[in-house]
């Protein structure tokens, strides 16, 4: 996934977009589903979604000035759990789409695993090493009778 340069990415709406994928490849490990017709798809959907949730951690660690920046480190870390929960499931699932079924998988899914743990280490360091808050307004005292001097 190539990075976005001097593109505003919204993480809100790309992270419900995620969520949407991770319940919907949880529903599909639940269901008596075609291995035939949804594994391959299933197996590119998990690899997208952890390509994604790479490139907006990136993004997010990245963008400092970003307003609400600790509520999506919240949401995308929630995000991740899911990620690592559905991972859990596909090697823990006798299903038709499961690790059971298919035991070559176990090994990507694990790295799958592995690498999603280390992204949520990764953002909570980030997080941590998050610049403080500016106390200053946002718009200057000055600036703020100026706007609104004709009221």
């Amino acid at each position: 996934m190539k990075k976005a340069m001097n593109k505003r990415i919204n993480f809100e709406d790309n992270i419900f977009i995620l969520n949407g994928r991770i319940r919907m490849i949880r529903d599909l490990l639940v269901l008596d589903t075609d291995p035939d017709l949804f594994l391959e798809k299933t197996i590119e959907d998990i690899d997208f979604i952890d390509k994604t949730l790479e490139a907006l951690l990136e993004n997010l660690s990245e963008n400092k000035r970003l307003l609400e920046r600790d509520v999506e480190f919240d949401n995308l870390s929630d995000l991740e759990w899911q990620f690592t929960q559905v991972l859990s499931d596909f090697l823990d699932s006798s299903g038709n789409i499961s690790a059971a079924q298919f035991p070559v998988l176990k090994g990507k899914i694990s790295i799958l695993r592995k690498r999603s743990q280390d992204r949520q280490k990764a953002g909570e360091n980030s997080r941590a090493q998050a610049e403080p808050s500016l106390s200053e307004p946002v718009v200057s005292s000055l600036e703020l009778s100026e706007l609104l001097k004709d009221f």
